[in-house]
């Protein structure tokens, strides 16, 4: 039977995060993934950034199922917000579960959602809309991380997600080689591999392993280590537990609920002990060399954690730093955090305790290079190759890899895309939809608001951010034609009062002058008047100062 197969990304492509996919089979639609990325500079104010779902929401009835390949932000944190409009049933691992879970009561939205879940484990076929997905374990930072092949009459696609090569991984973390095999041997049509770090020469691993970097800590430092780890790391939070377990230290979480996570979901080789977890009261009755603290968190939120330690506060409860402590930096900065990132390392510092500051040249984030890939692409020897997850360049940078290599790939089987353009699958045969496209972009969340923040909210933003604003307010008698109180003017971010006392002086001139103008009756609408003072007082203040603030005018009219 011909099968009619669609491909096409609604987000993932030439960007870092949002990675979203939609695999149309006939009339069914299944979701491969769902999630945010972090705002950056240009998009002050604004919590995360998802996908444009519209196309689900205009195809509600035709979405199948969301496959979910792990529980980091950038795969499922966007699914809260989606599943409210898009219901379908989600297909994940527990683990998975856990954090999506956790992810929805982070954002505290107005509504309770009722998932669908349907939990899978390694290795498991599942049947949905009468096809099968196969669940792959693969190694990555998470647990229970699974790459997905789905049969189709003419081979698998095979959806690879974020993996790495690393054959002494912990269990939860283990690639299931026997299975990639037994996937390849009956062929694979379509092969979908991440391209984060295709950049980087020679294997991730072992360079994403933090044991060499802090082994000698556990067992030479005379004073307490501090160890900063992303939350979603669980892979480094087991190295930093197996150790604690094996030297007998105790540990102290800052985030008591990161714990719990990695407990509950045996992450470790065993349950942890609970006499090697101590209290926020304990921390000062155990001997200093034996004390390790894990200061955990996700993306902005952990850099303003390590700011508030800096500040020598843990938990409100304030610390003394000491020249024999060691604070061990183990959480490079992700897209989008750069600058509080250099912030908070900055404030550690300060501190005077020893720093282990560990880079991404040093700690290596688990994602498949160039190695890594080159395995992939061997042993699955796919038909047709799509490169996903990543800007252009390192998109371009997967593709050559599969260009360079032995395996029979050219310019005819491998696709690169942007979000949007549609792969068309027919009785096997690959070719790019030139015809038809899928409108896609970024949905911007502030708060519980969905894409309430327009162009001119984000430019107000920037503008407050960079120029400060300036407050005008007057109150008039529009009857009696005449300024009953006022003016006042508040200035921030903008410049000093007591240094540019003439500025202010013709700032309140040009005001006082529009509303004059407006009490005559000139201006008909009290916005003509609003549009009229932004307009003169922002020329004025460009000349004398170079600078664009925002301008808020507040006229109160008594009658």
């Amino acid at each position: 039977m011909q099968e009619n197969i669609r491909f096409f990304a609604l987000g993932g492509l030439d960007e870092n995060g949002k990675n979203m996919f939609v695999l149309e089979i006939q009339d069914n639609i299944f979701v491969l993934d769902a999630g945010i990325k972090y705002p950056d500079r240009h998009t002050p104010g604004i919590d995360v950034i998802i996908p444009d779902y519209q196309y689900l929401i205009q195809n509600k009835s035709r979405v199948k199922a969301y496959i979910i390949s792990h529980g980091h932000d950038d795969q499922m944190g966007a699914l809260p917000y989606i599943y409210q409009q898009v219901p379908a049933p989600i297909y994940c691992s527990r683990a998975t579960k856990c954090m999506i879970e956790r992810k929805t009561s982070d954002y505290r939205l107005n509504t309770k959602i009722q998932y669908d879940f349907h939990l899978v484990k390694s290795g498991e076929t599942v049947d949905i809309c009468g096809r099968k997905f196969i669940f792959v374990e693969m190694t990555h930072a998470m647990p229970e991380s699974f790459a997905i092949a789905i049969d189709t009459a003419n081979g698998y696609i095979f959806y690879t997600s974020d993996f790495i090569v690393d054959y002494g991984a912990p269990m939860h973390h283990q690639m299931d080689l026997e299975l990639l095999a037994q996937i390849a041997k009956k062929g694979v049509l379509l092969l979908l591999s991440e391209s984060c770090d295709a950049e980087k020469a020679g294997h991730t691993s072992p360079k994403h392993r933090l044991t060499p970097y802090i082994q000698n800590l556990f067992t030479e430092s005379i004073g307490r280590t501090f160890i900063s780890l992303y939350s979603q790391n669980a892979f480094n939070q087991k190295e930093v537990i197996d150790l604690a377990l094996k030297y007998n230290k105790k540990i102290f979480y800052i985030n008591e609920e990161d714990f719990k996570l990695i407990n509950e979901l045996e992450y470790t080789s065993n349950p942890i002990p609970r006499e090697n977890i101590v209290s926020l009261e304990d921390i000062s009755r155990i001997r200093e060399q034996d004390l390790i603290i894990l200061i955990t968190g996700a993306g902005e939120g952990l850099f303003q954690s390590l700011q508030e330690i800096s500040n020598g506060i843990i938990r409100g409860r304030k610390i003394e730093f000491k020249d024999t402590d060691t604070f061990v930096l183990a959480s490079p900065s992700v897209s989008g955090t750069e600058i509080i990132s250099i912030q908070a390392t900055d404030d550690i510092y300060k501190t005077g305790a020893r720093i282990v500051n560990l880079t991404r040249k040093d700690i290596a984030s688990m994602h498949a290079q160039e190695e890594d890939l080159k395995m992939m692409l061997a042993l699955m020897k796919p038909k047709y190759y799509l490169p996903l997850k990543g800007e252009y360049k390192t998109l371009m940078a997967n593709a050559r890899i599969a260009l360079n290599s032995s395996l029979g790939f050219n310019h005819n089987n491998i696709f690169v895309y942007d979000n949007g353009m549609i792969l068309l699958l027919t009785d096997g045969k690959a070719s790019t939809d030139f015809n038809n496209s899928i409108p896609t972009g970024d949905l911007l969340i502030d708060g519980n608001s969905i894409n309430s923040i327009n162009d001119v909210i984000i430019e107000e933003r920037q503008k407050m951010a960079c120029d400060g604003i300036i407050v005008l307010a007057v109150t008039i008698s529009k009857e009696k034609k005449e300024i009953i109180a006022g003016p006042d003017i508040q200035m921030r971010g903008f410049i000093f009062l007591k240094d540019s006392e003439n500025i202010v002086k013709q700032i309140q001139t040009l005001f006082l002058e529009q509303v004059k103008i407006y009490l005559s009756g000139y201006y008909t609408k009290k916005s003509e008047l609003t549009e009229k003072i932004c307009d003169k007082i922002s020329r004025y203040v460009k000349k004398e100062t170079g600078k664009n603030p925002l301008i808020f005018p507040n006229i109160l009219d008594l009658d």
